[in-house]
């Protein structure tokens, strides 16, 4: 960490922002910094040219006034195209035209008055802004090139001069480059500093974020896995006190059948209709405490090796003719070469059924069903997709709750148990639909590929 830290300090040290990948022939992503030299160079040297003809100028200097002036707006509109045209290479752009610049300043102390001329203050310019945006490094180069190049314009043409001055000047140079150079990667490498804890502070932070919504999620399992587990006890014991006496009533029905073939005509088929209603109702009361006692006794899955293909083709077909009674198509849809999973048969073929049964009870007037298994990144995902009402919006958040239904008659477990069945097979179970467009319910199961299985 502190050397990819450091690495990125050494790199920030020659420029003030880190290279930004651009675009070819776009200037819109340059960076501010970036920009702000460029355009401050700029500022500084066009102040320049247009001061140059305000202050007096040698006579035999005055016929070169406008070709320079023409030059330099060349030189500058050059630079600006160079920097559209090229933006990957902008530092090499500004870092070669800061010599360019310096040529241009000399040229104005030459033409008004060489060591007399106050546009020697254009050199302060260069160099600070040289070394605000580079190392200290390269201001202490531009300084060192704006002192020779002051002393050889200042001095052309002259016998003569004061030297103090121009040494002096040069001197001043080389401390504005260190001094501000100095000033400026300290700042750069405060910079680096506090950009690498912000970026340790959100990786923090985003792992955080991570631990406590899966400690929620854990919390939430937990809590829904106690008030299963409550429910369950309490729907085994209710199904067992129910169980015994229907078993009393279910034999004294038995009985009663065969008393009841002694009697009268008349009497016997009124006495067998009642019979047969009790048996009915008594079945259908069996078959709600089954349901009861498979939801409270749900047995931890048995894993094994299994080929998912073969068993919902299997599954198709067990439910193709009783579908087909109540005027309901199946389609099945199951890719070749589907990876083996580690799961229960039973359980996922029981959850299974009971997605396709729950899409049949949804279509009274008959519709289509499809099963579709797909690889989904790490999971295999089984989606049952029903053509029925859909499931309003206010109830979709309560129709794996235990016990809920809008069904009459319905004992609102089937749902409850497949997505239990997904859970423990650390899978899931979701539910996606509208009003009008039908139902999907999504079975994610992870892919925990056996070798060898076909």
């Amino acid at each position: 960490m502190v050397e990819q830290a450091g690495g990125r300090r050494q790199a920030s040290v020659q420029f003030q922002q880190p290279a930004v990948r651009h675009s070819p022939r776009s200037i819109t992503l340059l960076t501010t910094p970036e920009w702000a030299f460029a355009i401050l160079r700029a500022l500084a040297m066009l102040g320049g040219m247009v001061a140059l003809f305000l202050a007096p100028v040698r006579p035999e200097h005055q016929p070169h006034l406008a070709p320079l002036a023409w030059t330099f707006v060349a030189y500058k509109l050059v630079l600006f195209l160079a920097i559209r045209t090229w933006p990957e290479g902008l530092r090499q752009i500004l870092l070669g035209t800061v010599g360019l610049d310096l040529i241009f300043v000399s040229l104005f102390v030459w033409f008004s008055g060489g060591l007399e001329s106050h546009f020697y203050l254009l050199y302060y310019l260069l160099v600070g802004l040289t070394a605000v945006y580079f190392s200290p490094g390269i201001a202490l180069g531009t300084a060192g090139a704006a002192g020779l190049l002051y002393g050889v314009f200042s001095l052309l043409g002259e016998s003569g001069g004061d030297w103090h001055h121009l040494i002096a000047r040069a001197a001043t140079f080389f401390l504005l480059a260190g001094s501000l150079g100095y000033i400026s990667q300290r700042e750069r490498l405060a910079r680096a500093r506090v950009e690498d804890l912000n970026r340790a502070l959100e990786d923090r932070q985003a792992r955080l974020e991570r631990a406590y919504r899966e400690l929620q999620a854990a919390q939430e399992r937990l809590v829904q896995s106690e008030r299963l587990a409550t429910i369950g006890q309490m729907a085994a014991k209710v199904s067992h006190e129910v169980r015994n006496p229907l078993g009393s009533i279910s034999l004294n029905a038995e009985l009663l059948e065969d008393e009841v073939r002694s009697l009268p005509e008349a009497r016997r088929v009124e006495a067998a209709a009642l019979l047969a209603a009790i048996r009915s109702q008594v079945d259908a009361l069996g078959a709600v405490t089954e349901e009861y006692l498979r939801f409270a006794r749900l047995p931890k899955p048995k894993l094994e090796p299994t080929a998912l293909g073969p068993l919902l083709e299997e599954l198709g077909e067990f439910v193709r003719g009783e579908l087909q009674r109540r005027g309901l198509h199946l389609s099945l849809h199951v890719p070749d070469g589907l990876p083996s999973l580690s799961l229960d048969p039973g359980q996922i073929r029981q959850a299974c059924l009971n997605l396709v049964r729950n899409a049949a009870e949804a279509m009274p007037e008959g519709g289509r069903i499809t099963i579709q298994a797909r690889v989904h990144a790490s999971e295999i995902e089984i989606a049952v997709t029903d053509t029925g009402a859909g499931v309003p919006e206010d109830i979709r958040d309560k129709i794996f709750d235990p016990f809920f239904t809008t069904k009459d008659g319905g004992t609102g477990l089937g749902l409850a148990i497949a997505r239990q069945i997904a859970v423990d097979h650390g899978g899931s179970l979701g539910c996606e639909s509208g009003p009008g467009i039908g139902t999907t319910f999504r079975l994610s199961l992870p892919t925990r590929a056996e070798k060898g299985i076909p």
